[in-house]
């Protein structure tokens, strides 16, 4: 509508008229401020992303509109997606040094980030600077290892909750139906460290493996650099398809910081009930 296109206007306008090429922060004109809302209102066609022509129905002017795409087109698509969005975002706020991410400047000032690393101007979710080991020596070993890290986070989250579960309800169900109790000395979730894998019925592991294996082939199927690390293409009830950009964007810094909770969470479960001989729960 006209109010939602003279908002677009303002706000773009206001930026790129600013130092599009230099590191000093955005500041926009009239009080216009970048907002997920009016990345919505920019992405005409809904691709998710907005590109030169949705640009210059807000910015006439083909040399602000090159400028404003040159500074905020990271991986150099010609196009801005909504992470670099969000990278413009921060950037107005916070400068252009580190892409407005004040986690990564923090961790070169502290030395928990080498200089000229991949993640000190990256737009991927989640991005603390947190690299003292400079794992992330190219992007290619950064989305490697950002896939390893959301497929342990999410076997983690389910033992987060499987194994106090088991601990509880187990002996209990055991009880009412008349079958062994599985669990191992004490009342332990079964695990490498507390014994008694040996009682779990070899046929639970071959289901897991199979299920596993299919999910993997799925994203086996899909061109590499076409999807995000970790996108199995595995969403039997939409929670993720169909989705606005910045919901999305939402949803995998929510998925990624829970399972590293929950991977911290297993690990003390893991060594406290070998230390104490205690069940968690």
């Amino acid at each position: 509508n006209k109010a939602a296109t003279l908002e677009a206007t303002s706000a773009v306008s206001g930026l790129s008229m600013q130092r599009l090429g230099s590191n000093k922060a955005a500041t926009l004109e009239d009080g216009a401020v970048l907002t997920k809302e009016l990345f919505t209102k920019l992405d005409v066609d809904g691709s998710g992303s907005i590109d030169i022509n949705e640009l210059r129905q807000v910015v006439p002017n083909t040399q602000e509109v090159q400028a404003l795409m040159k500074r905020v087109d990271l991986n150099g698509d010609g196009e801005m997606d909504y992470a670099e969005y969000e990278r413009l975002m921060a950037m107005s706020k916070n400068s252009d040094e580190q892409g407005g991410n004040l986690y990564v400047r923090n961790a070169l000032n502290l030395g928990l980030l080498k200089k000229g690393s991949v993640l000190e101007d990256c737009v991927m979710v989640g991005n603390k600077g947190f690299d003292p080991l400079n794992c992330a020596t190219s992007m290619d070993v950064l989305n490697y290892n950002r896939e390893a890290e959301l497929k342990h986070g999410r076997l983690a989250m389910l033992a987060a909750v499987g194994w106090p579960v088991s601990e509880l309800v187990q002996p209990v169900l055991a009880k009412a139906v008349g079958a062994p109790d599985l669990l191992a000395y004490n009342e332990k979730a079964p695990s490498v460290l507390n014994g008694g894998l040996d009682y779990i019925n070899p046929l639970f592991f071959m289901a897991v493996l199979i299920f596993t294996a299919t999910v993997e082939s799925v994203a086996l199927n899909i061109p590499k650099g076409t999807r995000i690390p970790g996108d199995l293409g595995f969403d039997p009830l939409s929670l993720y398809t169909g989705k606005t950009e910045d919901v999305k964007r939402d949803l995998e810094l929510k998925e990624l910081n829970n399972g590293r909770l929950a991977m911290l969470a297993i690990t003390y479960f893991a060594v406290s009930e070998f230390i104490t001989k205690q069940p968690v729960a």
